[in-house]
């Protein structure tokens, strides 16, 4: 049966990153995964080779030999022999497009000693919540389905579990496997059992070998008072476990903040615009404007124009740590009112006649100016 690309498998492109690689992995074996399909052998197979998959691609160095070989390695009769003739080993000598040391770099190479017993730290875990504007002030709490790889109960993180020296299955006793590339067939030392042709642990049957086990649990997280759209709330060892002894990764929380009708932020700064009357705005007076605590009265200086700001200190959202608060900037916009009886019509007229300045005037005849010269 001819093997399937590993890349194919986990549905990802060959120069997918690490994190892309580990997040294909999670999503597929959140719907394959042995403990979540009791009894399905499809599901139980189809996770084996996902896994395979996910092992191979997630270790660079592994990685790095597939991307080489183009094939899995197979294991080679005990008595197999390959041999080079016809071939030129000089460094002038090509194949192809490929020199002699590219094409055998890293297909000889004796097996990295101690590299399955290497503790690796698990992954980080992400997620997203939505809160309210005023949640985000004033800080709230979120329970969250939180489904992670925790550590194997049988293996203790291991993946491993110890019994008698038995032939490795991987070589068959051999101490060598035999790898491809292009039309070519290489012998090498396997990295299962250390070329030494029999193991003395087998892999655990409880986790498959992968040391972890998928859970699905619910945990509160807080999120602080002073948030913004797209913080990110950290819970340290929440995340994957590790692998072999390894610390577990962090669970992320990201936070989005739904908008509000009359509050804008800008950093810690609150922005908001009031409407004001035109006698306010002429003669000046005193106005209440709300604030995320509650309203404030602030005094309107005579003759206030539409696009003037106020700034009212530490009126703003709580910075995070709680070390103070922004400030609240208010820009009034000066209302209009719709003039619908003769009697307001005269009023204004009488206004505007005890008032006669243009305030267009120096406008017009600066850019007229202009234009003629």
């Amino acid at each position: 049966m001819t093997e399937r690309d590993l890349y194919e498998v986990l549905g990802i492109r060959r120069t997918a990153t690490a994190a892309e690689i580990r997040r294909a992995y999670q999503k597929h074996a959140r719907q394959l995964h042995p403990d979540l399909n009791p009894g399905d052998a499809v599901a139980a197979e189809r996770f084996r080779v996902l896994f395979g998959a996910f092992e191979i691609l997630s270790d660079p160095p592994r990685r790095a030999d597939y991307d080489r070989d183009g094939l899995s390695s197979e294991s080679p009769p005990p008595t197999a022999e390959v041999g080079f003739e016809g071939f030129d080993f000089s460094s002038e000598g090509r194949l192809g497009r490929v020199g002699f040391r590219e094409l055998f770099d890293g297909v000889l190479r004796q097996p990295r000693a101690g590299s399955r017993g290497k503790p690796s730290p698990g992954e980080d875990l992400e997620q997203s919540t939505t809160v309210s504007f005023a949640e985000s002030l004033s800080g709230t709490r979120r329970r969250v389905q939180l489904v992670r790889q925790d550590e194997c109960p049988i293996c203790r993180g291991a993946a491993e579990v110890a019994f008698g020296p038995v032939p490795c299955p991987r070589c068959k006793g051999a101490g060598q496997v035999r790898a491809k590339r292009r039309h070519m067939i290489f012998s090498r030392g396997c990295c299962e059992c250390g070329a030494t042709g029999v193991i003395d642990r087998r892999p655990c049957n409880r986790c498959r070998g992968d040391g972890r086990l998928m859970q699905s649990e619910w945990i509160e997280v807080e999120i602080p008072p002073g948030v913004s759209d797209g913080s990110r709330v950290r819970i340290p060892a929440c995340g994957n476990a590790g692998r072999r002894g390894g610390p577990a990764g962090d669970f992320v929380l990201v936070v989005n903040v739904e908008e509000h009708p009359f509050f804008r932020r800008e950093g810690n700064d609150l922005h908001c615009e009031v409407p004001v009357t035109i006698a306010e705005a002429a003669i000046g007076g005193h106005i209440e404007v709300p604030t995320p605590g509650s309203p404030v009265t602030i005094e309107l200086p005579a003759g206030t124009q539409t696009g003037q700001r106020f700034r009212l200190m530490k009126r703003g959202a709580p910075k995070l740590g709680g070390k103070g608060r922004g400030d609240l900037y208010v820009e009034v916009r000066v209302w209009v009112p719709t003039v619908t009886d003769d009697s307001s019509r005269q009023l204004l007229l009488e206004l505007a006649r005890r008032n006669p300045h243009n305030p267009r005037q120096d406008l017009v005849q600066k850019a007229t100016t202009e234009l003629e010269g």
